[in-house]
């Protein structure tokens, strides 16, 4: 694979893998202090590729708010994605635990708005070539004390955002 240097992870080291990246101790503009960065890519990938998709990092305000616009949008269906995230953190693991993530004394307090003000950004990946994954954000429950759990907002190429739930 050629040599290429990302603006966020430096120079990127593929080896044998489909993925190389470096954790971002500040984040980006703020966001996910010590996120993953990952840039997904094969041998053809170049330079002008992996510029072109970092651009699309330029407004990581804006992607954050656009990824909590389709959270909460989901929230209002039960059988989504998001309702289901949040159905699992609240509902299906010990009240103790759930009061740890959370920050709060029961687990019936856990709103709407409690559960959205709880997701952190801890990943971060491109994927230059790709036309369904281009862009990826992983949120999970507490930053200092996340799950295995990821509620992921998916771009593709057309800027579409979808909700994906990963572990």
């Amino acid at each position: 694979m050629n040599q290429l240097t990302s603006r966020l992870a430096g120079q990127l080291d593929f080896g044998e893998d489909s993925a190389a990246g470096a954790v971002l101790p500040a984040g980006i503009d703020g966001f996910g202090p010590g996120a993953w960065y990952w840039v997904h890519g094969d041998e053809t990938l170049n330079q002008s590729e992996l510029d072109k998709a970092e651009a699309a990092l330029g407004d990581v305000r804006a992607l954050v708010a656009a990824a909590f616009v389709a959270f909460a949008a989901e929230l209002t269906d039960p059988r989504s994605t998001t309702s289901l995230f949040r159905e699992f953190h609240v509902e299906e693991i010990p009240e103790e635990m759930v009061c740890e993530l959370f920050d709060v004394d029961a687990r019936e307090v856990v709103t709407d708005e409690v559960f959205l003000d709880h997701l952190h950004l801890v990943g971060i990946a491109v994927s230059p070539a790709a036309t369904e994954r281009a862009l990826a954000l992983d949120f999970a429950i507490g930053a200092d004390k996340a799950t295995d759990q990821l509620l992921v907002a998916v771009w593709d190429r057309n800027d579409t955002v979808t909700v994906h739930h990963e572990s």
